[in-house]
């Protein structure tokens, strides 16, 4: 896979906007990881499958995929401007959008049961019901994210209570949470910028280009349509 951070120069312009958003403003973009090794191992991501939650078309010609957590405020700001990139690009099929767990524990102490409860939803509901759930979940985050919020929003969008909480109480999807999480640690030793949220946009050649923290629609549009020779 063709692992490029600066790939063309018709893109550079868009990565120059990107870049000095997140060194002027720092860890106000996003939630830095701050663990990473010395050592960069080469950069690698897990290959997209249909174990993934996909919005959009898995064959499109861009596929996102953003490495997420609940708490994260920075992701609650990302996450209307993904919801814009899927209204633009999404109906045609030209972008999916893949997302991920990356709970940060030592900060987020909801993040990762959060990310637990969305999946028994997705297991119980289905991929729709994953995306209303973590949706919902974004736009309150303050409020929703406690076991009886958490809860609620399940119940909302049609989750059988029993069931549901059965999922929660086993701690049925941990691992699979985890499989993410440890996704992510992997790119974060790669790439020392690495936080949430943090995507990938992956163009059908393998060309990767990552954008980090939560940057602007106008941003996210212009490395797309780059790569789409828009």
């Amino acid at each position: 896979m063709n692992k490029v951070f600066i790939p063309l120069s018709i893109l550079l312009s868009a990565l120059i906007v990107a870049g000095a958003i997140f060194f002027t403003k720092g860890t106000e973009d996003h939630t830095i990881v701050a663990d990473n090794k010395d050592e960069t191992p080469d950069f690698s991501i897990k290959s997209v499958s249909e174990n993934d939650h996909i919005l959009g078309n898995p064959d499109a010609d861009i596929v996102i995929v953003e490495y997420s957590d609940f708490e994260c405020p920075f992701c609650g700001r990302f996450h209307p401007t993904m919801e814009q990139v899927m209204e633009e690009y999404g109906s045609d099929g030209k972008v999916a959008w893949v997302y991920r767990h990356f709970p940060l524990d030592q900060i987020h102490k909801r993040a990762r049961p959060a990310a637990e409860a969305s999946e028994c939803v997705a297991n119980l509901g289905g991929n729709n019901a994953f995306w209303e759930f973590a949706k919902i979940a974004f736009e309150d985050q303050e409020n929703s994210l406690s076991n009886e919020g958490l809860k609620a929003i399940a119940l909302e969008i049609g989750i059988e209570e029993e069931a549901y909480q059965s999922c929660v109480d086993d701690r049925t999807f941990a691992e699979e949470v985890n499989a993410d999480f440890e996704d992510g640690k992997l790119i974060s030793s790669a790439d020392p910028n690495f936080g949430t949220p943090y995507s990938i946009i992956i163009a059908k050649d393998g060309t990767q280009i990552p954008i980090r923290g939560a940057q602007p629609f106008s941003v996210v549009k212009q490395v797309i349509d780059s790569l789409l020779n828009i």
